[in-house]
């Protein structure tokens, strides 16, 4: 069902409604069959329920049920409430917030320490080329520029 009086049937039934509101549904319901049937409907539900009789639980069988209600276990939106408490949030975010600076310190380390590579490879070129001719590698280089190291490791 898609009329406009759809969500106020039950209002209309248990006269929840302003004169106005009454007074629109009441004229909407003489054209659509439809809401007549759901009217009709909720009207025989409120009548059945209304026919039962009524019951009172003991204090012995409210207490039982309540014990059991607090052995549940806790839903997932009360568990995400608990996380998200000022109290664990405050701390696990500055963790998280310490964790993104040190990233990025060591990602901005890191492409300075490239870019000096590139500089000390760019500024050296002519060096390099000539070894290269020669028949060394850049491996070769880092030997020779740590054989003083190695000699005294003897």
């Amino acid at each position: 069902m898609s009329c406009t009086v759809e969500n106020d049937l039950t209002a209309f039934v248990d006269g929840e409604l302003s004169a106005a509101d009454m007074a629109r549904v009441r004229k909407h319901l003489e054209g659509c069959a439809e809401c007549r049937a759901t009217l009709a409907l909720l009207q025989r539900t409120v009548e059945t329920l209304a026919a039962l009789p009524a019951f009172q639980p003991s204090v012995g069988l409210r207490r039982r049920v309540l014990t059991r209600v607090e052995t549940f276990p806790p839903s997932w939106s009360r568990r995400l409430r608990e996380w998200f408490r000022p109290a664990v949030l405050l701390p696990s975010g500055m963790g998280v917030a310490l964790a993104a600076v040190l990233a990025l310190v060591a990602v901005r380390q890191a492409a300075e320490q490239r870019r000096s590579l590139e500089l000390a490879v760019a500024s050296n070129y002519e060096l390099l080329s000539d070894y290269e001719v020669v028949g060394l590698s850049p491996d070769d280089l880092e030997v020779v520029e740590h054989l003083d190291e190695l000699e005294a490791g003897r």
